[in-house]
């Protein structure tokens, strides 16, 4: 990929930029009919966790690398106990404060060897194969890519809300499951690994569907992606 321009040379070429001599003819949001989402409000929580904005993004994936962080992340990445074990900055990186390729660059201008730092930066990669995926996959967000999924029994009915119900709120009675979908709901965010385990949990011992658990991640991470819920959950 190619390498981010200077801040300062992009809002240089944008002031001189000249918009349309007629602009198009649009409706006013309020009036798009747009889906209201009822329920909890993260705005909150998700604010005080994740501040959205470009110098933000900058500022978050400089203090992963000169903070340690990025040295560390090869081993422990998997670490759901310490803070500063992964960057946060997927959610950057699906709202759009952060370029991909200003990461790229960031990490293949590090002084690591490759194998020090492959797992950062083949999860970087694995971005662009989710979206692959899901344009030879288009049906990807509610039929699974495995295909054995298809022909699972799930539970259902008043067994199949009891057992999901309890998966999103945290009471299973499984301490890391719990911890994970309680941090989730409190804040929009869980590390990749407990990503994992609480979907491994819904689906392969709580046999519920993995479609309700993919529209429930999607609903609530701060980082949720149409195509990448779907590529680690189905």
């Amino acid at each position: 990929p190619r390498v981010p321009m200077l801040k300062a040379d992009t809002f240089f070429m944008l002031e001189r930029m000249e918009g349309p001599d007629n602009w198009p003819v649009s409706k006013d949001v309020d009036k798009l009919d747009m889906a209201v989402i009822v329920g909890n409000d993260w705005t909150a929580s998700i604010l005080e966790r994740f501040r959205m904005s470009e110098d933000d993004a900058l500022e978050n994936m400089n203090g992963f690398f000169k903070e340690g962080g990025f040295a560390k992340y090869e081993i422990e990445r998997s670490r759901a106990d310490i803070e500063g074990s992964t960057s946060k900055l997927s959610a950057h990186l699906r709202i759009g404060t952060l370029s991909p390729n200003e990461l790229y660059h960031k990490i293949e201008g590090s002084d690591m060897e490759y194998n020090d730092r492959k797992t950062f930066s083949r999860r970087l990669i694995w971005r662009d194969l989710a979206y692959f995926h899901l344009l030879y996959f288009p049906e990807m967000r509610d039929k699974s890519i495995r295909l054995h999924y298809e022909d699972t029994e799930w539970c259902s009915k008043e067994e199949e809300e009891k057992r999901f119900n309890a998966w999103k709120k945290g009471q299973t009675g499984y301490p890391l499951v719990d911890a994970g979908m309680r941090e989730l709901y409190k804040t929009g965010w869980m590390t990749q690994s407990v990503r994992m385990i609480v979907a491994s949990f819904l689906v392969e011992y709580l046999r519920v569907n993995w479609v309700k658990g993919c529209e429930w991640f999607h609903y609530t991470l701060v980082d949720a992606d149409s195509a990448i819920n779907p590529m680690m959950v189905s």
